[in-house]
């Protein structure tokens, strides 16, 4: 069986603060409450359940000058 682990940030950080489906270890579905990722991810993947998470806002200090 493939690794079906959450994809990497990099991959999720589109959707941050949001809810995510995912079915494979794909993006299938988002939304902005677990049902709506959910059914998105149906619609278009209606055989296979879909695993959704939530994509946590990532918080950046001022101090921060590793994006300048």
């Amino acid at each position: 069986m493939k690794n079906e682990s959450k994809p990497a940030w990099t991959v999720l950080a589109p959707y941050a603060g949001r809810w995510v489906a995912l079915v494979r270890g794909r993006v299938a579905g988002v939304g902005w409450t677990a049902e709506e990722a959910r059914r998105a991810a149906r619609r278009s993947r209606f055989k296979e359940e879909p695993r959704v998470i939530f994509v946590p806002a990532v918080e950046v200090s001022d101090g921060d000058s590793s994006l300048a």
